[in-house]
């Protein structure tokens, strides 16, 4: 059995070579994939440091996305490598081998299970429901997702479980099924960033696969230190994220045109919203 690491990065090699470090050592751990997806600074050179016999790195011709990253690093595990497993990580986290270790279990016990992962220990990071278009559409808007959390599943649904199946986790660290992965085709490579967890969770039930959350298999992270070097402010971030959505309800919710415009209509109130938020953090800046 192997297992491999994919980490996709972008201009954030400080950040990614952190991670490498703290994870190269693990002995569950096969393989640690760097995908450089085209950076416009130094990086390359950097991670080209990290190269070994158990650390590759992957020089992509253009920055395509996170889901387009993620597809080289897997493919490229699981055809090259012959890998099993992989081990999907933003470079912002913090994991110790026993919650992989934990994850594998989880999925090798689950055998109609695609993808496995655990809590982020320091941010709310509950799995997500799949909620009706209107809660999609509501979602769009920094209230409704990051304050009121309409998708996530409730904290009472957890009680007195060490694991259950939901519909979509969290992306910045999950493992998967590397064949059930590259049967369902990996990630929409249409989606630039966001919304690649709701795509995948459809993918996976439709080929008739779970996902497992284990809930002793928790780590850090740190959120938003990579996509604070691409986004310098919240607003495009957040449109970006509407985009996404909407073409999320277009793909694979098959919601009607009228449904699509009314959602358009909701992105001028959440232009608003990002521009006082904006101002916000103009004054009182997040630390770093």
């Amino acid at each position: 059995m192997t297992i491999s690491c994919v980490i996709v990065n972008y201009n954030d090699a400080v950040t990614t070579k952190k991670l490498v470090k703290r994870i190269e050592d693990y002995h569950s751990l096969n393989y640690v994939v760097i995908v450089d997806n085209n950076s416009q600074d130094d990086s390359v050179a950097q991670l080209t440091t990290l190269v070994s016999s158990k650390v590759v790195l992957i020089n992509a011709e253009k920055n395509g996305g996170y889901g387009f990253g993620n597809n080289l690093g897997v493919e490229y595990a699981y055809e090259k490598l012959r890998s099993d497993y992989v081990l999907i990580a933003n470079p912002d986290v913090e994991f110790d081998e026993s919650c992989l270790l934990k994850l594998l279990e989880s999925l090798k016990k689950n055998e109609n299970a695609a993808i496995s992962a655990g809590p982020q220990m320091n941010v709310d990071g509950r799995p997500w429901r799949d909620v009706s278009v209107w809660k999609y559409i509501l979602n769009m808007s920094l209230f409704f997702d990051e304050w009121l959390h309409i998708r996530s599943y409730s904290y009472k649904f957890f009680e007195g479980k060490q694991e259950c199946l939901v519909y979509a986790v969290p992306g910045s660290l999950l493992l998967v099924d590397a064949k059930k992965m590259m049967e369902v085709g990996g990630y929409d490579e249409d989606f630039f960033l966001y919304y690649e967890e709701h795509v995948l969770a459809e993918k996976m039930k439709k080929a008739g696969y779970g996902t497992v959350f284990r809930l002793d298999a928790g780590y850090i992270h740190n959120h938003h230190v990579s996509i604070r070097k691409a986004f310098k402010k919240w607003g495009p971030q957040r449109l970006l994220r509407c985009k996404s959505c909407m073409l999320f309800l277009k793909k694979y919710k098959n919601v009607s045109c009228y449904t699509l415009l009314l959602a358009k209509l909701f992105v001028q109130y959440v232009k608003i919203e990002m521009f006082f938020y904006d101002f916000y953090r103009w004054i009182k800046p997040l630390k770093k």
